[in-house]
């Protein structure tokens, strides 16, 4: 029969979580975490067979808290706005996870050719765009692309701790990058 784990599964992922939030993926090996939980990296391969599933399980919390904060934004008047200005909070809160989701290589991640398809809220937040704008699935995808690479980059500038912007400044640019869309005018 094999050992008592010293430590529980939740208390594993946490500290793994808590890590990874502060340092980054890279700082999630089994000696470190070991060294954090303060104890030898036996209770931990008793839990799990591989670091590669406490980084899943580490990955799936940080969906989770990125989907707190588009629930929240597309909770707001303007749906779409709200979605793209969490989008952008989520990177200026959370740079390492904003990191992990969104600026690592993934194999999952191959974009093809409309981008907010690598994020699981983009048909929820395409419904808005559709839906608030009278828009055609077409015409939204359109406006959902633009608007998306402009609040990809606003968050790659804060995930880099780059703060050329306030959130303020950013939710202005944003309104009249999208007015400008959604009129038809060129950029």
């Amino acid at each position: 029969m094999p050992p008592k784990a010293k430590c529980t599964k939740e208390q594993i992922v946490s500290t793994a979580f808590d890590m990874v939030r502060a340092s980054g993926m890279s700082v999630l090996t089994a000696r470190n975490l070991a060294k954090e939980l303060g104890t030898s990296t036996a209770p931990i391969f008793t839990l799990f067979n591989t670091v590669e599933e406490i980084q899943n399980e580490v990955k799936d919390r940080a969906n989770a808290l990125y989907a707190e904060y588009i629930r929240k934004g597309l909770s707001q008047t303007l749906a779409f706005k709200g979605a793209g200005m969490k989008y952008i909070e989520f990177a200026k809160d959370e740079p390492e996870l904003f990191k992990l989701l969104f600026l690592s290589e993934n194999a999952e991640t191959q974009i093809t050719h409309f981008l907010p398809y690598y994020d699981a809220h983009a048909p929820e937040i395409l419904e808005t765009v559709e839906k608030s704008f009278s828009a055609d699935k077409e015409r939204a995808k359109k406006i959902y692309n633009h608007m998306s690479v402009y609040a990809f980059g606003f968050a790659s500038l804060f995930a880099q701790k780059i703060y050329m912007f306030t959130l303020e400044d950013i939710s202005l640019m944003m309104t009249e990058v999208f007015n400008a869309l959604e009129s038809g005018e060129k950029l």
